[in-house]
């Protein structure tokens, strides 16, 4: 019986004999394809466009900082800005400002009055403005660079 069926089925077929848009038209329905491969592609393309320009919309007014609280700092002088080695080896204090001025090319206001009292042994790579700083943390005195 099995048999019989699929060789009805194989003498009748027809290609395109169950295509949706040919039965159709024999009904006077016009069968339009709306989405075709090209319209689909469109349309992501605009999806993506769309997608990325919100993406970058939101990172912009939602993750960067507002210009309110934005603190300005005034630029140093050049020889101020400048990285040097310097070292310095059971000096006084005194001493260390003079070797500063000399390899930095500023000058140091603040020094303490007991400055030949207080000594330093340091290692430092950096900027005048940081090293004089460091120097402050260390021996608790409040010196700072004016330029020449």
């Amino acid at each position: 019986m099995e048999n019989k069926n699929i060789d009805f089925v194989a003498r009748h077929y027809r290609k395109g004999l169950f295509a949706a848009d040919k039965a159709l038209a024999r009904m006077g329905i016009r069968y339009v394809r709306w989405w075709t491969p090209a319209k689909i592609a469109a349309a992501v393309a605009v999806f993506v466009v769309f997608g990325a320009t919100a993406a970058i919309l939101i990172r912009n007014t939602h993750y960067m900082p507002s210009n309110e609280n934005v603190v300005h700092e005034e630029t140093a002088p050049a020889s101020v800005a400048e990285i040097k080695v310097i070292d310095f080896e059971d000096i006084p204090l005194t001493a260390v400002v003079e070797k500063i001025k000399e390899v930095y090319g500023v000058e140091i206001s603040g020094l303490p009055e007991n400055a030949g009292d207080m000594r330093l042994s340091l290692h430092y790579e950096g900027t005048a403005a940081d090293l004089v700083e460091t120097i402050n943390d260390i021996l608790g005195t409040e010196m700072e660079i004016s330029g020449k």
